[in-house]
């Protein structure tokens, strides 16, 4: 019965320092990522001490300087990209953007083109008509700095969205 209480504490010691290094968890708040991440969805993420080149198309976690908060969008726009918007679709560097993972095709809008500066990214949300992102920003570009994580997994476990269980975002 000792050694197995002994075990038990090498076993939490060690998942506590994972979460204290590796890995974290927060709550979503708000609607800008909707349908790929609900409100009140649970997210395992990858600390930035392990996630170092963000990829187009990664759903990270930043501080936001403007807002004064932390945030979850997707990698839109690199460092030299150039963004540009038309009937709806964007487009990078002048090629349409694949964008499957978004409910509806053909709904985002913005009038304004953006050059993303070298060390920095260009973030939008999944809900592109209920997402206030770099579209609407200020300053639309976010230092790769501010990124604290990458979102590995989403858990729900309420009510209004749990036939969405765990899954491996994308």
């Amino acid at each position: 019965m000792l050694l197995y209480a002994h075990d038990m504490l090498y076993l939490l010691l060690i998942v506590m320092l994972l979460f204290l290094l590796v890995f974290r968890i927060i709550v979503v708040s708000g609607g800008s990522m909707r349908m790929t991440l609900l409100d009140g969805d649970y997210l395992l993420l990858l600390n930035n001490t392990f996630y170092h080149t963000p990829q187009r198309g990664d759903i990270v976690t930043f501080w936001s300087d403007e807002l004064g908060k932390l945030l979850v969008k997707r990698v839109v726009g690199l460092p030299g990209d150039e963004i540009t918007f038309q009937d709806g679709y964007t487009y990078i560097n002048g090629e349409m953007l694949d964008e499957s993972y978004l409910p509806r095709q053909g709904i985002t809008q913005c009038s304004a083109s953006f050059l993303v500066p070298e060390g920095c990214v260009f973030f939008m949300g999944d809900n592109r008509t209920g997402s206030n992102d770099a579209r609407f920003w200020k300053q639309p570009y976010i230092s790769v700095d501010n990124i604290r994580a990458k979102v590995m997994v989403g858990i729900s476990v309420l009510p209004d969205n749990s036939w969405r269980g765990v899954r491996v975002i994308h």
